[in-house]
């Protein structure tokens, strides 16, 4: 397969011995995208306009901030962020208020609550669905699947990437079922069922390591295991809550 813009950072990964390649994967997507967010997209009107109308989660907020690159072009996004959505909490704030005034009869009464409850909820549900918008989340969404679905081509059509796949360490769990979903999007039955099984069978014998691993940590604290070797135990802990939860950027 000619190597493409997604194909050369998946060997490029799966050539590192690490707990999830798609962690890694994952990671050097997310670094770059902040770095161009608070780089080129700044000059580009088209995504300011993105920048303005979606903003970032907090773990995106964070890593731009974390970089202390550029202050001032994060200040720049988010001032003009902010003065995109306080025009609109402005309007839904003036909307409740115009429906939450005192009332004189009773009847009216009841209608504005009424009206006030739903003007309430209104606010309620744009905080919510706005809250699940990021720029750099949706750019990943995309990204990630495609990463995945040259995973599965990759996996039947090249020997060398086959063999680093079958001799890899497994995945995190959340990448473990991305996979899983990727491969009922993406494969036939016959070829993926023939790639679980590899990716189960894989995942079992890397779960049990890494078990086996952080329970020679815990029986190193036994006074009578002080002049025994380590092993690869030593980090077991760090890389054992990556291998569970996926949490990539715990040091």
């Amino acid at each position: 397969m000619k190597e493409t813009i997604y194909t050369i950072p998946v060997n490029e990964a799966y050539d590192v011995q690490c707990e999830c390649p798609l962690c890694l994967l994952e990671h050097r997507f997310e670094a770059d995208r902040v770095n161009y967010y608070l780089g080129p997209s700044l000059m580009e009107p088209e995504n300011r306009i993105e920048t303005n109308k979606k903003g970032f989660c907090g773990k995106h907020f964070s890593m731009m901030y974390e970089t202390q690159t550029n202050r001032l072009g994060l200040g720049l996004i988010i001032d003009t962020y902010l003065q995109e959505q306080n025009e609109k909490m402005e309007k839904l704030f003036d909307s409740y208020n115009s429906v939450a005034g005192e009332k004189k009869s009773l009847l009216a009464s009841l209608k504005g609550d009424s009206a006030a409850s739903a003007q309430a909820a209104k606010i309620s549900k744009h905080i919510e669905e706005h809250q699940k918008e990021c720029c750099i989340c949706k750019d990943l969404d995309y990204t990630m699947d495609r990463y995945v679905e040259i995973i599965l081509h990759l996996f039947f059509s090249e020997k060398d990437f086959r063999e680093k796949f079958e001799n890899g360490l497994g995945y995190c769990m959340p990448h473990l079922n991305m996979l899983i979903k990727g491969s009922e999007k993406h494969l036939g039955s016959s070829r993926q069922s023939e790639f679980l099984r590899t990716l189960f069978e894989l995942q079992r014998k890397n779960m049990q390591r890494i078990q086996e691993e952080v329970n020679w940590f815990t029986k190193k604290f036994d006074y009578r295991n002080n002049d025994a070797p380590w092993g690869n135990s030593k980090d077991s802990v760090l890389r054992s809550i990556r291998k569970i939860s996926g949490a990539k950027d715990l040091e």
